[in-house]
């Protein structure tokens, strides 16, 4: 697409879940889309760098290439339309390939990846199978030049070609958002030195209605515009699986936000931040009286 961040565009932080990015992606498509807004050309627009933004990273494998390429980018490596294979082949015989310039034998290029969890695997821990796209070592000249002067037909003569296999990881109990598990020697392979590690950073799906701010959970909870003008009571599920009431002070604004102890995920605290309730349908006398509010200046 453009040089917009998808990320930006679908309102959400890069260490966003899977399933986030799809429910943000439906609710800004929903907002936005054509039928719900005739004749105006912003939303029409806003909803096709929506739409550009999900096909960037709206599958877990395109989601993977773009965060690559973005890594390479802050390497000083441009796209320019490169694979990974091809800023490797870049940088075949620079004493920088490696990760690892301490080592003596060159290493292949590390990843890292994001893997989803829910919140029962991030309280009670356990395993996880998850598709790994990376470098191999080329099946047919193992990475070793031709006598012949001709490239390898499989891989081009990089000696390395991308392939998938699904890996399980053992995810401990208690895990917190963006903690980072290390896998050595799963990273991409080096045509002939040592492979790479490979870095899973842990993102916890926080479920409908939530988001992450760096490690704190936010909530949101739909409230009324007469509740927050008069004050009153909203029921809601935290996390922990527990209803409540959550009471609302007269005055209260959208973005008002209000911490709750003990009932985020694993026990620890969350915090409730108060939107505005998109109203239904208005009858009537619903109509009648907002002008008679309106005329008394409100």
């Amino acid at each position: 697409m453009s040089d917009m961040d998808p990320y930006r565009v679908l309102g959400i932080d890069n260490s966003a879940s899977d399933a986030e990015i799809k429910r943000a992606y439906r609710r800004l498509a929903r907002q936005h889309h054509p039928d719900r807004n005739p004749g105006d050309s912003a939303s029409e627009d806003r909803f096709k760098s929506i739409q550009s933004a999900f096909d960037e990273i709206g599958s877990p494998e395109k989601r993977q290439q773009y965060d690559e390429q973005q890594r390479f980018r802050g390497m000083g490596f441009g796209s320019g339309g490169m694979g990974m294979e091809d800023i490797l082949r870049q940088m075949m015989g620079n004493t920088q390939f490696s990760s690892h310039p301490q080592s003596s034998q060159p290493k292949g290029i590390d990843i890292e990846l994001g893997i989803d969890i829910d919140t029962e695997i991030a309280e009670k821990g356990g395993k996880i199978p998850f598709v790994l796209s990376r470098l191999r070592r080329c099946k047919r000249c193992e990475g070793r030049p031709s006598n012949s002067g001709l490239s390898c037909p499989v891989c081009a003569g990089r000696g390395v070609q991308r392939r998938e296999s699904t890996v399980t990881v053992n995810i401990p109990k208690g895990v917190e958002q963006g903690h980072k598990l290390r896998l050595r020697k799963m990273g991409n392979e080096h045509p002939t030195g040592l492979p790479g590690d490979l870095t899973l950073i842990v993102r916890i799906d926080p479920g409908e209605d939530r988001r992450w701010e760096s490690n704190r959970l936010i909530q949101t909870v739909a409230v009324p515009y007469t509740t927050l003008l008069l004050g009153g009571e909203v029921k809601l599920t935290t996390p922990t699986g527990r209803k409540i009431r959550l009471s609302i002070d007269a005055g209260s604004l959208p973005g008002d936000r209000r911490r709750i102890p003990r009932e985020g995920i694993g026990g620890s605290p969350f915090d409730i931040e108060l939107i505005l309730e998109e109203p239904g349908p208005l009858s009537d006398e619903m109509y009648e009286a907002l002008e008679r509010l309106r005329d008394m200046g409100l």
